[in-house]
């Protein structure tokens, strides 16, 4: 019993070091997949709303980054066929699962989405 308590005790003081950073691309993909478990009844746990707002706000910012480069006449990082680049939630998350563990645990949400936004839409040179 008492190896039991400890063993507890130490999952629970290492299981904050084992969980990715906030704002991470496995971060994100971790609460995803999460609620993706969850069914239909994902969209009544409060974090898909967070999810949400986080996709949605580094979207944005990719966009404003794209449009600033675009007045600076520096280059674009992605060439989407429209103004504004469309990506669907499933293929957010597949565009996560596809970049290496090792990578996600190191980059943000915007970096990731700016890879797979890259890989959607690349620019011809």
């Amino acid at each position: 019993m008492r190896k039991v308590v400890l063993l507890a005790a130490a999952l629970s003081i290492s299981a904050p070091l084992i969980a990715a950073p906030a704002g991470s691309a496995q971060n994100f993909l971790d609460r995803a997949n999460r609620l993706k478990g969850k069914g239909p009844l994902a969209l009544f746990d409060a974090d898909y709303k967070r999810l949400k707002a986080e996709g949605t706000a580094a979207g944005k910012s990719i966009g404003a980054d794209r449009i600033a480069a675009e007045k600076a006449g520096r280059p674009i990082l992605y060439c989407s066929p429209k103004a504004r680049a469309q990506l669907g939630a499933m293929e957010l998350i597949d565009g996560l699962e596809a970049i290496p563990a090792a990578e996600r645990q190191s980059m943000t949400l915007k970096q990731a989405m700016l890879r797979i936004l890259q890989k959607k839409y690349p620019c011809r040179r």
